[in-house]
């Protein structure tokens, strides 16, 4: 994908031919070249862009972010700026809509954000679940309440509490493992969903450099305006994914293996080594040992107050004989045939990462504490050893 690939010139051409193509009509594809345009500079063009996408969305509903619509809707059609032969951008207006919006940017939100402590960067994203906005910067908008749920069952402050709890952890691998985050350092959030940690990256890693891969189209849509970034990258629930091989120094994802089945997962493992550079980490958390306590407790317990209770109900029905499996480094799954048969409860034992994923990255950490963190971490680094095809 030439975007991912940073040749923003040969992406733009091509989504003007897809546009071209559909007469442009798929707000989608307009929304596309408005962001690529943008980070081309362009800003002229991408408010174009902007408009048309957003008149094509009114009927499929609101998913256009309101304050990039409102940055171009503003511009009225007094004079003199014609993008395409369809938008005429006021010149009286121009410059102090544009100039709102290029410092709304996802590299200037960086830029500030860079400037403040952990703690203080995590506070501004809790003030800005009420809408607040930081020096001047509109940061990254949310869905719905009852949508962050279901994805990741909680929301607002609390979601992204979570989150930081996540991050902290990360962080301090990253310089425990001598990896330290910098503007040339690509990372990836694996499982992107919303952009709940995508947006506490935005102060470590340049937005150009930050991928979030996810298999939810709609909250690619979602993240792609909610942080004008174009590099929220749908994929399906096996590889490959668009990234160029050995362009990554972190890969991340918080409860994504704890759902992939076995062949998923390692599908996934190979095509991390495939895109990381040697030395990359990659951080993921898998449900650890005491998941199956918690499975046999809701069995015994009766409770099916929950959707995801009727199902734990079922999993691993003989919590000793799992025991006995994970102690050994068998990859525990148990899913009902979601996704093709790739979703389901996972526990990945530490055997397993070492027997499996060797060929390609080292264990370098292994942390199973709940007063860590709610699911098992594993930390891998890319070794040198072997080239993934």
């Amino acid at each position: 994908m030439d975007f991912s690939e940073g040749r923003l010139e040969d992406a733009l051409w091509q989504l003007q031919s897809l546009n071209e193509k559909w007469g442009g009509a798929d707000f989608r594809i307009l929304n596309d070249l408005a962001v690529v345009a943008f980070r081309l500079g362009r800003v002229g063009e991408a408010a174009g862009y902007f408009l048309q996408a957003h008149r094509q969305q009114a009927e499929a509903g609101e998913l256009l972010i309101d304050n990039l619509v409102e940055a171009v809707k503003g511009l009225s059609a007094e004079s003199s700026l014609e993008v395409g032969n369809q938008v005429t951008i006021s010149s009286s207006q121009a410059s102090e809509w544009l100039a709102q919006w290029l410092g709304d940017s996802a590299s200037a939100l960086h830029a500030d954000a860079q400037r403040l402590s952990d703690a203080q960067w995590a506070s501004v994203l809790f003030d800005s679940v009420a809408g607040k906005p930081f020096n001047g910067h509109l940061l990254p908008a949310f869905i719905g309440e009852d949508a962050q749920r279901m994805f990741v069952g909680s929301s607002g402050v609390a979601a992204l509490q979570e989150a930081q709890r996540f991050m902290q952890v990360l962080l301090a691998q990253l310089s425990k493992h001598g990896l330290s985050l910098s503007d040339d350092s690509v990372a990836v959030d694996f499982g992107s969903g919303w952009g709940r940690y995508t947006r506490f990256m935005l102060k470590y890693v340049h937005p150009d450099n930050l991928y979030g891969l996810e298999v939810n189209q709609g909250m690619v849509e979602h993240c792609r305006k909610a942080f004008g970034m174009a590099n929220f990258l749908k994929v399906g629930t096996l590889p490959p994914c668009p990234l160029r091989s050995g362009m990554v120094d972190l890969v991340f994802g918080y409860s994504v293996f704890s759902h992939l089945a076995p062949h998923c997962a390692d599908a996934w493992i190979a095509e991390f080594a495939r895109v990381t550079k040697p030395g990359a980490l990659v951080l993921m958390t898998t449900q650890g040992r005491s998941f199956i306590d918690f499975c046999r407790d809701v069995r015994e317990s009766g409770d099916r107050s929950h959707p995801w209770f009727i199902s734990l109900a079922k999993a691993f029905a003989d919590s000793e004989q799992a025991f006995r499996d994970y102690d050994v480094g068998q990859f525990l799954h148990f899913g009902e045939g979601q996704y093709g048969g790739t979703y389901g409860e996972s526990l990945i034992p530490r055997g397993y990462i070492e027997r499996c994923w060797g060929r390609y990255f080292d264990l370098v950490d292994f942390i199973d504490d709940r007063q860590v963190l709610p699911q098992a971490l594993f930390v891998l680094r890319r070794n040198s050893l072997v080239c993934a095809a």
